[in-house]
């Protein structure tokens, strides 16, 4: 898939942010401004990532699959969007939503968990602040919380236990302080709250889990 962001300020360069570990062909961001320093460290970083120092150009929609149109100026983006219309590509605009043809939910993502929020276009912005606010609920710790229940499922559904006792400990998991320990960096007390939650057939691939944990945060 190709990727056309018109705009470099902060929604655009976000929405550049989103789509490029989701590894498109391509991601074009166009904007007149000098490219910032975040957005040069996402060229050295991104072989599918270019940026255009000018203004918008109607060949920039050539080959594009979607497009984001993020300038500060309502006439481009609704010129970017009308001409999306016209050639049938999906177009995304950043300050009036019921202008292009589809609209993305606020995301946040912590490894395997991801959050969305949307108001279906009627209020970005408190998308935005919801998005906000689930982000300091569920912090960094949440990628390696969600990382070990998936060890852990594998492991206790591989004992062929009963369902209803699998139930019970997947609750208790994912109910417990564990993402809390993570956050503290209490590798004991992980351990610890493990072995009282978990049958002693795993008990000894708990310290092997409780490492893979605790050596990324």
């Amino acid at each position: 898939m190709r990727c056309l962001v018109v705009g470099a300020g902060e929604v655009g360069q976000r929405k550049t942010e989103g789509l490029l570990p989701c590894e498109p062909e391509q991601v074009l961001l166009v904007d007149p401004a000098t490219p910032t320093p975040d957005i040069q460290a996402l060229l050295a970083s991104y072989p599918n990532f270019g940026y255009a120092q000018r203004s918008f150009a109607m060949s920039d929609l050539d080959g594009m699959h979607l497009v984001f149109a993020c300038t500060s100026h309502r006439d481009t983006n609704a010129h970017i969007s009308q001409a999306c219309a016209r050639r049938g590509i999906l177009c995304s605009v950043a300050d009036a939503p019921e202008q292009g043809n589809f609209v993305l939910p606020a995301s946040i993502v912590q490894g395997d968990l991801i959050l969305s929020v949307s108001t279906n276009g009627a209020s970005p912005a408190l998308s935005r602040v919801i998005r906000q606010e689930l982000q300091e609920r569920y912090g960094s710790e949440y990628a390696e919380f969600t990382c070990l229940l998936r060890k852990i499922r594998v492991a206790l559904l591989a004992l062929g236990m009963p369902s209803a006792e699998n139930r019970i400990i997947f609750r208790n998991l994912a109910t417990s302080s564990l993402p809390q320990i993570i956050r503290a960096h209490d590798r004991d007390q992980c351990q610890a709250l493990l072995s009282a939650m978990l049958p002693v057939t795993l008990h000894p691939r708990i310290g092997e889990w409780c490492d893979d944990c605790f050596q990324t945060v």
